[in-house]
Parts: C-alpha cells; sequence; structure tokens
C-alpha cells in the first residue's frame, strides 16, 4: 500500500472528471466532447496494448487500428442519437474495420495471421466495450437515464476493485492468481464481491425511494447485478494482468498513480458488455 497516496489523489481527480462528464452529458453540446472524450482513452488503450503486442514480437498497423478503434467508439455514440442507425451500425463498422486490416497485410505475407488476431481482438478487447458504454449513456434504453447507469456501471466496477485491494492488503493470505497476479488474494476477490453486491443494493435503494430520477432497479435485479458484476469485474482485472505478464509489463503505462488507462479501465471492459445487454434485452 505504499503508493496509496498516489493512488488517491489520481483518483480524486479522475472520479471529478467522470462525474462532471456523466453530470453534463445531456447537454447536446457536451455530448460530443464525452464521446470524444471516450473515443481518445480507447485510443490510448490501443496504443498500450500495441505495447503489449510488440513486447512478444508482434505486429500491428497502429495508426490505422487506433482509427478503427476510434470510429467504432464513435458508432455506437451514432447509433444512441440517432435511432435510425439501429444497433447494426456498429457491427457493420467492425466489420469494415476487419476488411481493411486484412487488405493492408495484402503485401506482407509472412505474420499476417498473428497480426490479424492480435489486431482484431485489440478492437473487441477495448473498443467494442468502451463504444457500450456510449451506448449506455446515450441510449435511454427504456425511457431511463444513462447517466444513473453509467453511474451504476463506474460505482459498482470501482468499488469492487477497491474492496479487493483493501481487503486483500489487510487480510488477505491465500493468493488468487499467483502466476499472473500475486498481490491479488481469495479473501480480497470475496470482500469484492461482497462491496459490489452492497453497492449494487444502495442503488436499488436510490431508485426505490426517489420517484424524481429515471433510473428503475429491482431488488432481485439489484443483488443479481452486483454478483455479476463483481465476478467479471475482477475477470477482467485478471485478464489485463494475464497480458501484462506475458508481455513482462508491470502496468500498462506511465501516468502517476494510475498505470495506465488499460489498467483504470480493465474491470470496467467486460462489465461495460453485461450492462449494455442488460439494458438492451431485459428493460
Amino acid at each position: 500500500m505504499k503508493d496509496l497516496f498516489k493512488r488517491t489523489v489520481a483518483s480524486v481527480i479522475s472520479i471529478a472528471a467522470t462525474a462532471c462528464l456523466i453530470v453534463f452529458s445531456d447537454l447536446p453540446w457536451f455530448q460530443f466532447l464525452v464521446a470524444a472524450v471516450v473515443a481518445a482513452l480507447s485510443g490510448i488503450a490501443i496504443w498500450e496494448y500495441e505495447q503489449f503486442v510488440k513486447a512478444k514480437g508482434g505486429r500491428m498497423i497502429l495508426p490505422a487500428l487506433i482509427l478503427i478503434g476510434v470510429i467504432q467508439v464513435l458508432s455506437f455514440f451514432a447509433s444512441a442519437l440517432w435511432y435510425e442507425f439501429g444497433w447494426s451500425l456498429p457491427m457493420l463498422i467492425f466489420f469494415i474495420g476487419f476488411l481493411i486490416l486484412i487488405a493492408l497485410h495484402f503485401n506482407e505475407k509472412d505474420g499476417a495471421v498473428v497480426d490479424l488476431a492480435v489486431s482484431s481482438f485489440g478492437l473487441l478487447y477495448i473498443a467494442v466495450p468502451m463504444g457500450m458504454i456510449l451506448g449506455i449513456l446515450f441510449g435511454k434504453a427504456g425511457g431511463q437515464d444513462g447517466r444513473w447507469w453509467v453511474a451504476y456501471l463506474l460505482v459498482v466496477t470501482k468499488i469492487t476493485d477497491m474492496g479487493a485491494y483493501f481487503g486483500g492488503n489487510l487480510w488477505g493470505k491465500r493468493k488468487l492468481a499467483p502466476k499472473i497476479s500475486p498481490g491479488k488474494t481469495v479473501e480480497g476477490a470475496i470482500i469484492g464481491l461482497i462491496c459490489s453486491i452492497a453497492a449494487s443494493f444502495i442503488f436499488y435503494l436510490i431508485s426505490h425511494f426517489s420517484g424524481a430520477i429515471r433510473f428503475h432497479l429491482g431488488v432481485a435485479e439489484s443483488i443479481f447485478l452486483g454478483f455479476v458484476l463483481g465476478c467479471i469485474g475482477q475477470f477482467g482485472d485478471l485478464s489485463e494482468s494475464l497480458l501484462k505478464r506475458d508481455a513482462n509489463k508491470k502496468d500498462s503505462n506511465d501516468l502517476p498513480g494510475l498505470g495506465g488507462v488499460l489498467d483504470l479501465i480493465d474491470s470496467l471492459l467486460f462489465n461495460a458488455f453485461i450492462i449494455f445487454f442488460y439494458l438492451k434485452y431485459y428493460l
């Protein structure tokens, strides 16, 4: 916990900036700023991912991949704001982007299979879920306020991270995945899961006792989603740890108190899928 002060300062700044983006995202002109910020973070995360690939001897056409990734993120934004596009637009963009990546390798016979595989994975791993966050924020599924659902996603996911971090440092004994993340413990993971369910239930209480907001979450749904997000969020964290350890990297970048953008969003990436499809098919 020696880096706790740096983590705290960086977290406070990140939380304030994120809260500002969410609160004012309902303003028409501000929506485009939010989309630009999310797209920019996605581009940085793809660059960080490319450093992992490079460390393993892989090659990616980085400028093209970042451009396709940014367009992929913005396609979710366009689908949320302009309903005539439908959610088929992101699928179309992914397909076109995939075709472009293949075409760019036509003059490279050696290593094309691996290069295309890691590039496509980068889009699916980073750009698609980041775009889904914009889909949640601006989609207004079931007439609800997407700002509350993004706040729910962020709070529950990050509370899980914090619970696992502090719980593991204070009471952790048994290693959860020692080969890829030596600092994580079984006790920390359980505490993180409990924190996730508790945070989700608090959002149910907000939904239940405040009829003035367009956010509705039942008690059973809050417990179920809290459990799922707590598990999948920690799975996402371990997944990025797997990539980092394979590439022999401690952090994805050198941002003070944060490590990297990919370190910051790793647990959100898989959880974004959960909330996006919950809102799309359940509500």
